[in-house]
């Protein structure tokens, strides 16, 4: 071997240990990008697992592993195969995995199982809900699936909880005797229940989407739009009471009108629930003809025991009265007394004074007045029970009793004229 040959060799050689630090370094960069890869698909928060186009388990990560119990990823790589899985391949997971290895990416639907029945160690025994999704990768000419299990256990809680609550409130709604209505902004009706269709007899599709204008007669439409205005203007619930007029006869509703809310508190909708209260008004008003009719009865017997008109003799009537006595009282005394004259043919009339605490000039005229009536009628009026302080009050205020009799006491009058009847009879 000559010079320049070993030159040459020395020159090959420097070139293919470059060669090969530039191999190693990028080996180093490789197996660096690869346990980066490996270390963020152990870590990821979420369960994974890659299969290869066989079906067979080639990696799989902390949170699957924790999640499924397993102890040693060396468990199941290489060991499971999700295409041979009898529970897979009935669950529809099988199914997911052959179309992500035909090159299509899918989700599976929210899918249920209990950790009791799987044997999951490190879970309480409880319903937990996943969702898988499966995605085609392709490596070196090979393909694989990467599944990733999200678990939806929380968003199907609250969604179920969420339907239940709206079967609970549609129940409410559909079942309350109430009329129970929604209008937007634009007064168009958004919801009704099974009471409006009743009421309006008209099918909740053909209502939808229809405002008062169309419904109702102008009057009435004005009013009810005013109404929600108002509700919408203060953001206050205002109530109020309709009167409407039906085939048959007039429903009377209290209506309670009040705005519905976004997330930010602006108004979106107005609510209203309309009770139908006709036959609490009904008996209200025959209450009231009832009460004016008691009152009517009591007014007749306190007017009777006020003025009472007893005979005590033939011929002799006596009318004792108590109390105040002005316009009204006065008017009663002759509308008792001048009828009880007639129907005992009475030739006469003590009126005992004895119950009058005052007498002023109301009381002097209305005994004038009622002496006057009497002696029209034929017979004698005997004023009693007059005291002296009355006497001098009468005097007072110049009372002209005319031909009427006094005595002190009832029984003085009562004597007179029971011996005037003695003498007649003579």
């Amino acid at each position: 071997m000559n010079v320049q040959e070993f030159q040459g060799l020395q020159e090959e050689a420097a070139r293919l240990r470059a060669r090969v630090a530039e191999l190693e370094e990028a080996l180093g960069a490789a197996r660096h990008r690869a346990d980066l890869y490996q270390a963020v698909f152990e870590s990821l928060p979420i369960p994974a697992v890659v299969h290869d186009a066989e079906g067979w388990v080639v990696e799989i990560n902390r949170k699957n592993r924790e999640f499924c119990a397993i102890p040693a990823r060396e468990l199941v790589i290489g060991k499971h195969n999700l295409l041979e899985d009898p529970d897979a391949v009935a669950r529809g997971y099988a199914a997911h995995l052959e179309r992500a290895t035909r090159g299509e990416a899918s989700v599976m639907p929210p899918t249920s199982f209990n950790t009791a029945e799987v044997g999951f160690e490190n879970a309480e025994d409880r319903e937990l809900w996943s969702e898988s999704s499966y995605q085609p990768v392709d490596v070196a000419g090979r393909r694989y699936v990467v599944s990733v299990n999200l678990d939806v256990t929380q968003r199907i809680r609250v969604q179920r909880a969420l339907e239940e609550s709206q079967q609970f409130l549609v129940g409410i709604l559909e079942n309350a005797p109430s009329l129970v209505y929604v209008k937007d902004l634009a007064g168009r009706y958004l919801l009704v229940n099974r009471q409006v269709e009743q009421f309006l007899r008209m099918d909740r599709a053909d209502l939808l989407g229809k405002t008062d204008a169309e419904l109702f007669p102008p009057e009435a439409a004005e009013s009810y739009s005013a109404s929600d205005a108002l509700v919408l203007r203060t953001g206050e619930p205002v109530v109020r009471e309709d009167v409407m007029p039906l085939e048959g006869g007039v429903v009377a509703y209290v209506t309670t009108k009040f705005p519905l809310r976004d997330a930010e508190g602006k108004p979106i909708a107005v609510c209203s629930i309309s009770v139908d209260v006709t036959t609490q008004k009904e008996a209200e008003a025959r209450a009231r003809e009832l009460q004016d009719e008691m009152l009517g009865l009591q007014e007749a017997a306190l007017r009777a025991l006020s003025t009472p008109l007893l005979p005590i003799a033939e011929g002799v009537v006596v009318m004792p009265l108590i109390g105040h006595i002005d316009a009204r009282r006065a008017e009663q005394v002759l509308e008792t007394l001048l009828p009880g004259i007639v129907q005992n043919q009475a030739s006469m009339v003590i009126l005992d004074v004895t119950g009058v605490p005052v007498v002023d000039e109301q009381v002097a005229s209305a005994l004038v007045q009622a002496a006057r009536a009497v002696e029209l009628l034929g017979a004698e009026v005997v004023l009693t029970g007059i005291q002296p302080a009355m006497a001098r009050t009468l005097v007072e205020i110049g009372a002209e009793l005319g031909r009427m009799r006094t005595r002190s006491t009832l029984q003085g009058g009562i004597a007179l004229a029971l011996g005037r009847g003695a003498r007649a009879k003579r």
